[in-house]
């Protein structure tokens, strides 16, 4: 027995396959359809962490006619943006379409991971010095999320069970293995640190024998994400700022010195507009929206596990992402669940169907959880760009940040920290303002070219 399992994961995924698919016919793609998730009474489809923090109230004044500073969404790129202003004395305006702390803010899997899905000399050899720049920003931006988080940047920290278990990338076949040490040797050639562990090692770090091989880098840390976003949006608004939600953008006006804003409760004249709605940006602002991939990823939460399971699943704590196209990730969360996340293809999809195929995945990899129950299950979406960074830019005069690319708890709010800045003539601005953001191929038709990716990049995963 290794990890308090009772019998090899080999067979018990054998086993759970052989039971569960019986009888079960398959769907258009040839596919058998995953076993149906166990559900606990209590269970919602709702985010887990939305549901154990109340949101602060926003503004309720009515808008004002002016500002220095418009804000369109009041995500964490929003929000850092908003405090920064208001910290520099000028006067903010939030604009959030929907109710505050509703979105993909607080949504996420709540890993703090200092990455651009590059490590720092590839990102050198493409980019030149910019590439180099970026690397360093986005540890800048860990640094920056630890200290709202710890308190470290003098101010009161911002309570979201801030913890740094470091992160454990797992390759999932053999071709992937040069990828996790190759991480590994780019990270420590510039003093960070990390490294390999090879797979007779891996029941240290991971209760599973799915994987190939992995790596640990240090510098990752976790956060219970709805609470970092409520402490964000307290912190801005107690800065100054004045946050609207319910309170949709219909259309920014360029005029002489700024812009009349347009919203659905009236009009506020700006002299700056900056516009952080990330993966949310609809077809108000075209040009922004061809340039931006909204993609679903879905999270499901099991009940709280016992102590001994939990250490046999992850013992060091670590949080996991493996390396497929379609990556899975999953962590303990402050209260000893398991949450598991991903998404299957890029087919359209409701919550219903990622938790049934998330839940079958999940024991796949950990066998010891099967009869395990999901309590919550919930989505979001993640902006997604062609070259898989993040993009500071203009478009009439109004200033944007986007592409978290699926790390925004670090990058996202740093982003929204630094372009603020900026703009107040304090620092330059980052190194992605820099790069060519470019539209995507074919944007009007990506509904009908989308799915043939989606099966391409599932078949790359299988290999």
């Amino acid at each position: 027995m290794r990890h308090g399992r009772p019998i090899g994961p080999s067979v018990m995924s054998w086993a759970r396959s052989e039971v569960s698919h019986a009888g079960r016919g398959r769907d258009r793609g040839g596919n058998v359809p995953p076993m149906p998730a166990l559900l606990s009474d209590d269970y919602e489809e709702r985010c887990l962490w939305q549901s154990q923090v109340t949101p602060p109230m926003a503004t309720h004044d009515s808008l004002p006619a002016e500002a220095d500073v418009v804000v369109v969404g009041a995500g964490l790129c929003g929000l850092a943006a908003a405090d920064t202003f208001a910290r520099a004395g000028r006067s903010v305006v939030v604009l959030e379409r929907e109710p505050l702390c509703w979105g993909a803010s607080s949504r996420n899997g709540g890993m703090v991971i200092p990455e651009l899905k590059a490590g720092p000399l590839t990102l050198e050899r493409r980019y030149g010095p910019v590439g180099r720049r970026m690397h360093h920003e986005i540890l800048e931006a860990y640094e920056y999320v630890r200290g709202l988080a710890t308190g470290a940047d003098g101010t009161d920290p911002v309570a979201c069970s801030w913890d740094e278990p470091g992160m454990l990338l797992v390759a999932h076949s053999t071709r992937h293995v040069d990828r996790v040490r190759g991480l590994v040797e780019e990270l420590t050639s510039i003093g960070e640190s990390a490294h390999v562990v090879e797979r007779n090692d891996l029941h240290n770090e991971i209760g599973s024998d799915a994987f190939v091989a992995g790596a640990v880098v240090d510098k990752t840390g976790s956060v219970q994400p709805a609470a970092l976003h409520a402490g964000l949006a307290v912190r801005a608004m107690a800065a100054g700022s004045s946050v609207h939600d319910r309170t949709a953008l219909r259309s920014l006006e360029r005029r002489t010195g700024g812009h009349d804003v347009v919203t659905t409760r009236g009009v506020v004249r700006a002299a700056k507009v900056v516009l952080a709605t990330n993966a949310a940006v609809d077809r108000t602002v075209p040009q922004l929206e061809r340039r931006v991939l909204p993609v679903g990823s879905y999270i499901i939460a099991t009940e709280v596990l016992p102590e001994a399971l939990a250490a046999s699943i992850l013992p060091t704590g670590r949080m996991v992402f493996d390396t497929r196209n379609f990556l899975a990730y999953w962590r303990l969360t402050p209260d000893g669940r398991l949450a598991y996340g991903g998404r299957r293809n890029m087919d359209p999809t409701d919550v219903a169907d990622a938790r049934d195929f998330l839940y079958d995945q999940m024991v796949a990899v950990h066998p010891q959880l099967a009869g395990v129950q999901v309590t919550h299950a919930w989505g979001g979406n993640v902006a997604m760009t062609l070259d898989r960074l993040p993009h500071i830019g203009q478009i009439e005069g109004a200033w944007y940040a986007t592409g978290c690319n699926g790390s925004g708890v670090a990058l996202n709010t740093w982003l929204g920290h630094r372009l603020a800045a900026a703009l107040c003539g304090d620092v330059p601005f980052p190194a992605c303002a820099e790069l060519r953001h470019r539209s995507l191929p074919f944007h009007s038709a990506r509904s009908a070219y989308l799915p043939l990716v989606g099966r391409y990049l599932s078949l790359e995963d299988a290999r």
